[in-house]
């Protein structure tokens, strides 16, 4: 097998070593304007090493990724882009000047309060529970601000579970293929001039009952008789 020297970078080439010479005799700094490869210590390697590129230094995993002014370090410390900074998910995301922690100290999915206020730029909804049978109907006011009843025998509408102060929404009640339903209230639902609707009582007719909650034990109560398409 042939005999090979180490290689070495001379004004921009690799060129074999010179017979005689050694790896430690060779310059510490090779640069090309306007950026080049600088070393540590007297020999050619890639560890400890560092590659530079304009104002931009690349080192190795251990050290730091930059790019332009910004360093990307390993991710136990910081990602940066620009002026912004990307921290690993137990400290923070940063894009631009904004920088939003991890969930911990940030709005869950559930059970959280939004201090100020809130803006929406695009749909929002909330689920529709259903309720189908007769008899005395408590709606689940912690499930959903909406709701679908379908009577199938006389039935009252009572208080509902866990209704909160402030909250509002609508049912809609149907008539089964029967008709003939009627429904009652009970436990804190109130209307104008305290006189309930009468509903619709057709086979399948539709009425819109809105409300609001003024306090878990008063629901004050409005409806939209004989709901039908034009």
């Amino acid at each position: 097998m042939t005999t090979r020297r180490p290689l070495v970078i001379i004004s921009g080439a690799f060129s074999e070593l010179p017979q005689g010479d050694s790896v430690a005799g060779v310059s510490t700094s090779l640069v090309s304007n306007p950026s080049g490869l600088y070393l540590d210590g007297a020999d050619l390697g890639i560890d400890g090493s560092a590659i530079a590129s304009g104002n931009a230094a690349i080192a190795l995993g251990v050290a730091a990724l930059a790019s332009g002014n910004a360093a990307l370090v390993v991710g136990g410390d910081a990602l940066a882009s620009g002026n912004a900074a990307l921290v690993d998910s137990s400290s923070a995301l940063a894009s631009g000047n904004a920088a939003l922690s991890d969930l911990g100290s940030k709005v869950s999915k559930a059970g959280d309060v939004v201090s100020g206020t809130l803006v929406v730029e695009s749909q929002s909804y909330g689920t529709i529970t259903t309720f189908v049978g007769s008899g005395v109907i408590n709606l689940d006011f912690s499930a959903a601000n909406n709701h679908e009843v379908t009577l199938e025998g006389n039935s009252t509408l009572g208080a509902p579970v866990s209704p909160s102060g402030g909250q509002s929404g609508a049912v809609v009640i149907r008539q089964d293929g029967t008709g003939s339903r009627t429904l009652s209230y009970s436990g804190g639902w109130s209307f104008a001039g305290g006189t309930a609707p009468t509903l619709t009582t057709t086979a399948s007719g539709v009425d819109l009952l809105i409300y609001y909650v003024g306090s878990p034990t008063e629901i004050t109560a409005s409806t939209i008789l004989d709901v039908q398409g034009a």
